[in-house]
């Protein structure tokens, strides 16, 4: 491959990385929020495939019939994990609810105690940090009282409207999703007969492969970070371990930030206060975590994604400032969606610039 040939690479590799950042924006603004429910009807079919083939083979019955069967034991499965789950964090809420006045009143001591010791330390008459942090607070309640919690009445019914709408979204996935099943084989058959299907299925299927292996390893280092936090907050008689278990693990699987935000400060808190075996648990299950993130993750995603945790991190922001709250999730994966594609063009130029040599070569070995 000669300079030139190397150049044009480059531009045609610049030309698609715009052009898909283009669609990939477009797309995600006007196309997305039209076909979710069928993206996730399809996937949510493609994981009932398996269980829907079985019962089509062995027991002869239809596929809309058994795809319903095995849908609605998904359902089953994923809700009873959920009602455990719920139920468990419900009671630890309503525990925390009940003693948060025990835990306002603490706060309101060490408040004392670090205003009066600011106090001493700068010198001045004692109660002046006080007054000054009393008067913020009193100002914050009084702009949450009077612009936030009329804006909450306001929206209430907007809320209770879009409830029934997800409702019937859900109706619709669910449908969409039993006739996915049915007329899977015949849509593939179709699918297939088209002539972009190759180059589009070569940069879907690598798009599967990373997200499946992303949202796999993702999921895995949760769970596990999740039980050891629990356990660990168990040890220490925590009464809302899984509350703040699970809390953790999801502040964990954020980049930059991660579990050290909150066991950091918190094993600092307690040892000052003199805890020190509190202090070694915490510290302890936070390395524990990291250790669980360091080992696993490498092996698990291995070098199918690629991305440095400052680009994901660059992507979430990115996505955030365009999506709302949604763009935590579109931004990398618009990012993967991205790489892949130029990944994938990238391979079919070289091999494609690699069989022109080969066949230039060919011709001056006949001459």
């Amino acid at each position: 491959m000669n300079i030139w040939e190397d150049s044009l690479i480059r531009r045609k590799l610049i030309i698609t990385a715009i052009i898909t950042t283009l669609v990939v924006y477009f797309g995600f603004l006007y196309l997305l929020p039209l076909i979710l429910p069928f993206v996730v009807a399809y996937f949510l079919a493609w994981i009932v495939r398996p269980l829907t083939e079985f019962l089509y083979r062995r027991l002869k019955l239809p596929r809309i019939v058994g795809g319903s069967i095995s849908l609605l034991l998904l359902i089953a499965a994923i809700g009873t994990v959920l009602f455990f789950l719920i139920n468990n964090l419900m009671k630890q809420i309503f525990a925390f609810i009940k003693n948060l006045p025990i835990y306002l009143s603490n706060m309101a001591d060490q408040l004392d105690f670090i205003c009066q010791s600011c106090d001493e330390f700068l010198g001045l008459s004692s109660g002046t940090i006080r007054t000054i942090v009393d008067e913020n607070m009193f100002r914050t309640l009084d702009r949450v009282k009077n612009n936030i919690m009329p804006g909450i009445t306001e929206h209430t019914i907007s809320f209770i409207i879009k409830f029934i709408g997800a409702i019937g979204v859900l109706l619709i996935t669910f449908i969409a999703t039993m006739l996915i099943v049915k007329d899977l084989p015949s849509l593939k058959e179709c699918i297939e007969g088209n002539k972009l299907y190759q180059d589009f299925h070569r940069i879907t299927e690598r798009l599967a492969d990373t997200g499946i292996a992303y949202l796999r390893t993702q999921l895995i280092i949760m769970n596990i970070v999740a039980v050891i936090c629990v356990l660990g907050l168990t040890i220490l008689k925590n009464e809302y371990a899984l509350l703040l278990g699970i809390g953790i693990a999801i502040m964990d699987a954020l980049p930059i930030l991660g579990s050290g935000i909150i066991f950091i400060p918190w094993c600092i808190i307690m040892l000052f206060n003199g805890n020190i075996y509190a202090a070694a648990i915490l510290i302890t299950i936070y390395l524990l975590c990291q250790v669980v993130r360091e080992i696993l993750e490498p092996k698990l995603i291995g070098k199918c994604i690629g991305l440095r945790p400052l680009f994901t991190l660059m992507a979430m922001y990115i996505g955030v400032q365009l999506f709302s709250i949604a763009g935590f999730a579109l931004g990398p994966i618009g990012l993967v969606i991205i790489i892949t594609t130029v990944r994938v063009v990238k391979e079919k130029l070289t091999q494609a610039y690699a069989c022109t040599d080969e066949e230039d070569d060919l011709s001056y070995s006949d001459d």
